[in-house]
């Protein structure tokens, strides 16, 4: 039975990086770049997509104006989905404001963590696999991506996700988590030497 039980943890531990790749892989193209159509009309309107004097995944002064222009010219749908710049609810605008500091900062236990645009080590820390199960996240982010996650910013509303649910609201643009994610991809995965981003 011993015997079993560490042929299991062998294969387990041999497998664990694959997953960790797979679920980073699975979120910058099918989470953090998802895509949630919208038709509220709670995000604010601007001329060239970016409203004046916002800036998005919180660039040093140095590097404001280069890391801006990248995020245009690297836009998925418009910096009003892909960033906090566009949310007129001022609750929401907050959260993905905070949330966006937090992921270029990154902290312990991890030190960065927008990981060439996946951020989901800035809630799940070291358990990329199992951090879906409840008090498993142990991130750096997780205070400022819970608060993110509860606030929809179209309906202006806030609810309680648990740690599912948080995982699922990256990329969705309803949510201010998402919308932070979103940039954050983008910065991290096509603007890290512009926006001073990413490892």
């Amino acid at each position: 039975m011993n015997q079993r039980n560490n042929t299991t943890a062998k294969k387990w531990n041999a497998g664990w990086p694959m997953m960790v790749i797979a679920l980073a892989t699975a979120t910058l193209l099918g989470g953090a770049c998802k895509r949630t159509p919208s038709t509220s009309t709670a995000t604010a309107e601007s001329s060239g997509d970016i409203p004046n004097g916002c800036l998005e995944t919180n660039p040093p002064a140095e590097k404001a104006s280069a890391c801006m222009a990248c995020l245009k010219k690297n836009k998925i749908e418009s910096p009003i989905k892909d960033g906090c710049c566009g949310i007129r609810d001022s609750v929401g605008l907050q959260l993905c404001q905070a949330v966006s500091a937090c992921m270029r900062a990154g902290g312990p236990p991890v030190g960065a963590c927008n990981l060439l645009g996946d951020t989901t080590t800035c809630f799940c820390g070291k358990h990329q696999a199992d951090c879906d199960v409840p008090g498993m996240a142990n991130g750096p982010c997780i205070a400022q991506i819970q608060a993110a996650a509860a606030r929809n910013v179209e309906t202006q509303t806030t609810d309680a996700p648990n740690a599912s649910q948080i995982l699922d609201r990256y990329g969705k643009v309803s949510f201010a988590l998402g919308r932070a994610s979103n940039i954050a991809a983008i910065a991290g995965a096509f603007c890290k030497t512009e926006c001073g981003t990413g490892i």
